[in-house]
């Protein structure tokens, strides 16, 4: 009786962490791939890596990000871009 306890028990962990994980897996993929960010003081366009944008800080503002520019440097907000 423990051992079916035990068992729907790891499942019921388990299962919704997968799931969590799957959902922002893909989320993250698809905004990579159809979003980029431009520079305010150098106007370069450039898209992150997906584990970059997935640990980007938030501002609190809809669709903008803390992020660092790879041409000139400069790291601070930016919105998102759809491409």
């Amino acid at each position: 009786m423990n051992q079916t306890n035990l068992v729907v028990s790891l499942i019921q962990i388990f299962l919704p962490l997968v799931l969590a994980f799957l959902f922002v897996y893909k989320y993250v993929d698809i905004r990579t791939k159809t979003t980029h960010f431009v520079c305010p003081l150098c106007r370069s366009r450039f898209k992150l890596s997906k584990s970059q944008f997935a640990f980007a800080l938030k501002t609190g503002a809809l669709n903008e990000r803390v992020v660092t520019c790879p041409a000139c440097g400069y790291k601070g907000r930016m919105p998102i871009i759809k491409d």
